[in-house]
């Protein structure tokens, strides 16, 4: 079932001024917009070319998950082994792929919440896995009894506290790592069902493809590249806002290090790195810049040179926390910030006025 919640989102005031522009293109006063069938070929581009590929790596990657756990846990360690960690690292870079698509299945049955509880704040997972740790009930473990609990103990977090945090007693390794698998299969079950929501009869391939007429998600040509645009402007807020700012703080005095994104596992900048190559593909995949061809050079020029400088931003030599606490690489955290600033401008103005299209609010609007 479609989310109404999806309907309001189409609805904000900026498209509707965007629509209404597109609707007079055939006056001579004013510049006309994309094509309908301009518009559309970025659409099936994006769907072909991306979304559905990258959520069926996400499949594929947590099926690898899960049967790196199955074996780990034979022999249940204390630490994650090769195989596991790779495994995790794969799923992570397969996540940061489709997290900031606040659209489609991940939308539905708090899908997304549930594949990954972040950001949390207030430590809602740690409290309530520390709360089942202290008491481990054997239930949890049956096959589907992870997937009845919150959605803070479901999912990538969840799985990255059990398997990266040390526990050197043997039952409870145990316990964690059966846990952790039953989490890793969870993982993959949402993963499977979005790629069949994706993909089935009348599902989200066929509404982007098909709007207008008894379509009440997207009623026009304009309104799936408008999912396109908040897409990639919801993962450059994700990244600046939720990624990096709660862990940078005001200051290096006030950084906190443990408010960013998969820090017990290492992998922060694996995350900030998979999540940029990801905006740099649904670009490219989707062909956007084609909508503007007087604009398509320069535009993708600059946004290839501002990508460049984040990685080289990031490209700190420093561990997570290390970097966080050395004043030359916090600074270089704070202009990597500032850059995502900069990417975003290029998408909602440079872009949007090129093309005459807005991309309207954004999925994390209000957060």
């Amino acid at each position: 079932m479609i989310a109404i919640t999806k309907r309001l989102l189409l609805m904000s005031p900026l498209l509707l001024a965007a629509r209404r522009a597109l609707a007079q293109s055939t006056d001579a006063a004013t510049k006309p917009g994309p094509s309908t069938e301009a518009l559309m070929a970025v659409a099936k581009k994006a769907i072909s070319g991306y979304f559905i590929p990258a959520y069926e790596n996400l499949q594929a990657a947590t099926g690898k998950l899960v049967g790196a756990m199955q074996e780990s846990c034979r022999d249940p360690a204390s630490a994650p082994d090769d195989k596991v960690r790779a495994a995790f690292t794969a799923v992570l870079q397969a996540w940061a792929r489709v997290d900031f698509l606040r659209f489609g299945p991940m939308a539905e049955k708090a899908r997304l919440e549930r594949f990954s509880f972040l950001p949390d704040p207030h430590g809602t997972g740690t409290r309530q896995l520390r709360q089942i740790l202290a008491k481990p009930d054997p239930a949890l473990l049956e096959p589907g009894a992870i997937a009845r609990k919150s959605a803070a103990v479901q999912g990538m977090p969840a799985f990255e506290a059990l398997v990266f945090g040390a526990s050197d007693d043997a039952e409870s390794a145990a316990y964690r790592c059966e846990l952790a698998l039953r989490i890793a299969e969870n993982l993959n079950l949402i993963a499977s069902e979005a790629v069949t929501e994706w993909t089935r009869e009348g599902g989200w391939r066929d509404l982007m493809l098909s709007p207008g007429g008894a379509n009440i998600v997207y009623r026009d040509a304009t309104e799936p590249l408008v999912e396109i645009l908040k897409a990639v402007v919801t993962g450059l807020q994700q990244m600046r806002d939720q990624r990096l700012l709660p862990a940078l703080g005001k200051s290096i005095e006030t950084a906190k290090p443990g408010r960013g994104a998969f820090v017990k596992s290492g992998e922060s900048f694996v995350y900030l790195n998979a999540s940029a190559d990801a905006l740099d593909q649904l670009v490219e995949q989707s062909d956007v810049f084609s909508l503007t061809p007087d604009q398509a050079a320069t535009l993708l020029a600059a946004t290839e040179t501002a990508m460049t400088d984040f990685r080289q931003s990031i490209d700190v030599g420093k561990p997570w926390a290390e970097a966080l606490a050395d004043p030359a690489s916090y600074a270089r955290l704070q202009h990597a910030f500032d850059v995502l600033k900069t990417i975003e401008d290029i998408f909602n103005f440079r872009f949007a006025e090129a093309a005459g299209i807005s991309p309207g609010f954004n999925a994390l609007d209000g957060d």
